[in-house]
């Protein structure tokens, strides 16, 4: 007598979904925290009616009201900004300037100063439109 012999199956999972949804949460997890950073770093973005829109390729030198500096998310002296940015210059065209609104207009005109000196022609400053 002859038995119907049945050959097992090796089950497998298809994880090439769970992987799209997984590396789709890590970009918006990296997201969230750049936008983070600036909000707890509590800087009040000065107010303007007139905007326009900053270039992506900018380099973001972000200025709190009493504390240190920031380039590229690594905090700096001032005393040390000028060859920071030099070493940027090569990399980015246009320097954008994230700071508090309540910084002193003395303190903004040495970094633009030393953004000149680093060999940056335009300097923006960020804002938020004013309602």
């Amino acid at each position: 007598m002859q038995f119907e012999s049945f050959e097992r199956e090796n089950p497998t999972i298809n994880v090439s979904a769970l992987i799209d949804v997984v590396f789709i949460l890590l970009i918006f997890i990296v997201l969230a925290a750049n936008f983070d950073r600036i909000r707890e770093m509590n800087i009040l973005l000065p107010s303007a009616q007139e905007t326009s829109q900053a270039t992506p390729d900018a380099l973001q030198l972000t200025v709190s009201l009493e504390g240190p500096l920031y380039v590229d998310d690594q905090e700096i002296g001032e005393e040390e900004l000028t060859e920071k940015l030099r070493a940027y210059r090569e990399e980015f065209e246009v320097l954008v300037l994230v700071s508090d609104g309540r910084v002193e207009l003395d303190r903004a005109v040495r970094i633009f100063d030393k953004a000149s000196a680093a060999g940056f022609e335009s300097v923006s400053i960020a804002t938020e439109v004013r309602p």
